[in-house]
């Protein structure tokens, strides 16, 4: 979890106070613990990992598509640079929003389709699965949901020794590009109020 996403997450904790906090009840795909959790964000009880892996911070050991949740069960929906990792990703974003309850919110983030390849042995496959920024906003709006908040992040990874991230607009360097998207969407068009902070996608990564 690099610092941009760390700082979403906290932000998110800041500003939907409400679902990060009891009495909500919480679910997040792919909670293996690799180099931080959203759980240091959350003040909720009932707090349940889901990843295909035993690890630290995962309480159930399941593909996220075949968790046996009820529907409507949760009110926040939390999942941190896991699709990429995902060969499932579609089933995995529907059994997503079907657990949510119809106020609940879901806060999700992936690495782009400029990210590179990393982490293949948290993978099922071993494999990495870049996922364009607009496959993953048209399936959610497909299963009914409204984006509140989306915002893709740019920055730049040195590999010299241990891995350094630079904001892209400080020094932009293709040959080290580096894709994350945040975004939080609702069941509710009510309280998708429309607050989006829009950033315009990378060609490589549009719609």
């Amino acid at each position: 979890m690099h610092f941009e996403n760390r700082l979403f997450w906290q932000r998110c904790a800041q500003r939907y106070p409400h679902y990060f906090n009891d009495p909500s009840r919480v679910v997040e795909f792919g909670s293996f613990n690799i180099n931080g959790s959203i759980r240091d964000w959350c003040n909720c009880s009932d707090y349940t990992g889901v990843d295909w892996i035993a690890g630290p911070c995962v309480d159930l050991v399941c593909f996220a598509h075949e968790v046996p949740f009820e529907p409507e069960t949760f009110d926040t929906v939390l999942s941190a640079s896991m699709l990429e990792h995902d060969l499932y990703w579609e089933k995995s974003l529907a059994k997503m929003v079907e657990v949510m309850k119809r106020d609940g919110i879901l806060a999700i983030s992936w690495g782009a389709s400029r990210n590179p390849p990393h982490n293949f042995e948290t993978a099922p496959d071993g494999q990495f699965h870049a996922l364009k920024a607009g496959l993953v906003l048209n399936l959610l709006q497909k299963l009914g949901l409204y984006i509140h908040e989306f915002q893709y992040e740019r920055s730049i990874c040195f590999a010299s020794g241990d891995e350094e991230f630079i904001n892209i607009h400080a020094r932009p360097n293709p040959m080290y590009g580096m894709g994350e998207t945040v975004l939080v969407a609702f069941k509710d068009k009510q309280n998708a109020v429309g607050e989006q902070v829009m950033e315009s996608l990378i060609e490589e990564d549009g719609i």
